[in-house]
């Protein structure tokens, strides 16, 4: 028996050596060309691939291929690989080819989905999906991530959620949603709410607000039951909440004696202390993955600039120097980038990135109005922003280099300051 388990162990293993991946070493990713074949059984299998190819093209990871262009007849041929004509799949330049049958038990729906590596006439993953019908894209975002998984080693995104301020004629409120900008649920009554900042559990969120007339100050609201606590009421006003990533402490900027500056506390809101010193504004700060350092915008040197400090205020780096105004920047999860927004010489604001390490700068946006309030997705392959170039400003993503822009909300007066949550979880 122990012979065999290590011969498994081994012919696994070697089967790993050779299954296909996805190169996400570089900043371009070579989308990989799938084809979904159109599910058997229940009619909503459609509904699902149809959700689930939108999830592979918004990733930019693969290719999707034009079923109008498919050679074999899916209805013809079965889940199993011996029942496939892989030669008709291949012929179409398909690398992967996924097979589904759906079924309906009185409100859940059920989904066998089937992985195949066309090339090697071999199936990769197999596995049955269920949720209520009320949740059936989630049947979709839950295989998706498992392929994604399966390709490069790495979390997918699509069961994550967003948070995002939704405009109105009547304020501004803070709204959730599913990464694809489905499912928008209200956190918050329309007073002036901004700034969401997710806690690493997924369970709170802090924002910034003007609810009691006041001024601006920071509070939280639970997800699950939407009820909102006083966090933070410091001096004149307190705002840019932003969790550590151990979830034990929380950055914000506050105004006390006509001098902003970035603090830290515990992550109820006590222990308040001040880590930035110099006169003028320091604002915006943003945690290493890390937690060990400290990104925030200082205009201590004339004009709004990034730097990065250790998380006790001391050993601070100016990390920009091109252009005279730069903000809000947001550490990638991978430690290595700073996205932050700028205002170039036409005075629009665009987003860049700033490598921590030797300070380069790359642009993403360019020509596509006002782009800003920049937001990493929790696996670092993605960016949340917000953008006019749509006439109202919306939120959209990107890769990190820019690339595969798309649209996220279609708000009716506009959609800001997005910020992403964790991964399911976590």
């Amino acid at each position: 028996m122990k012979r065999l388990l290590l011969c498994a162990l081994a012919a696994s293993a070697a089967a790993r050596a050779q299954r296909p991946t996805i190169d996400i070493s570089n900043a371009r990713v070579q989308a990989y060309p799938i084809a979904l074949a159109p599910p058997s059984g229940a009619p909503e299998g459609r509904e699902v691939m149809e959700v689930l190819a939108a999830d592979f093209d918004r990733s930019g990871l693969f290719r999707l291929l034009d079923p109008s262009g498919f050679l074999a007849d899916p209805a013809k041929e079965g889940t199993t690989a011996q029942s496939i004509d892989f030669s008709k799949w291949t012929a179409i330049g398909a690398q992967a080819l996924v097979k589904a049958s759906a079924s309906l038990q009185g409100d859940t729906i059920r989904v066998d989905f089937h992985l195949f590596d066309v090339p090697r006439a071999t199936e990769l993953l197999h596995g049955e999906y269920s949720a209520p019908r009320a949740s059936l894209r989630q049947i979709a975002h839950r295989f998706g991530d498992d392929v994604v998984r399966f390709f490069t080693h790495e979390p997918g995104v699509f069961q994550t959620r967003i948070a995002w301020v939704r405009e109105s004629e009547s304020g501004k409120q803070v709204m959730v949603s599913d990464w694809d900008g489905f499912g928008v649920q209200p956190l918050t009554g329309a007073s002036i709410n901004l700034l969401p900042s997710w806690s690493p559990d997924g369970r709170m969120i802090a924002f910034t607000s003007f609810r009691e007339g006041g001024g601006a100050h920071l509070y939280t609201v639970e997800v699950a039951s939407r009820q909102v606590r006083s966090l933070i009421g410091l001096g004149d006003f307190a705002t840019g909440a932003s969790y550590s990533p151990d979830g034990s402490r929380l950055l914000f900027s506050a105004s006390q004696n006509d001098n902003t500056d970035v603090y830290v506390a515990q992550a109820d809101g006590s222990g308040a202390r001040r880590i930035t010193e110099a006169r003028g504004i320091d604002i915006s700060a943003s945690w290493s993955p890390d937690g060990k350092r400290v990104a925030f915008v200082s205009e201590r040197a004339g004009t709004p600039q990034i730097y990065t400090m250790a998380a006790d205020g001391s050993d601070v780096r100016r990390l920009t120097f091109q252009g005279n105004y730069n903000q809000e920047p947001a550490w990638s999860p991978k430690g290595d980038l700073i996205a932050f927004s700028g205002r170039d010489e036409h005075r629009v604001f665009d987003l860049y990135t700033v490598a921590v390490d030797t300070g380069k700068v790359t642009r993403l946006t360019q020509n596509q109005g006002t782009n800003e309030k920049p937001a990493w997705a929790p696996n670092g392959r993605y960016l949340l922003f917000s953008s006019t170039r749509s006439g109202k400003r919306q939120v959209w993503m990107s890769q990190p280099d820019g690339s595969n822009q798309r649209q996220v909300t279609s708000e009716k007066v506009g959609a800001a300051d997005p910020a992403w949550g964790p991964l399911p979880g976590k």
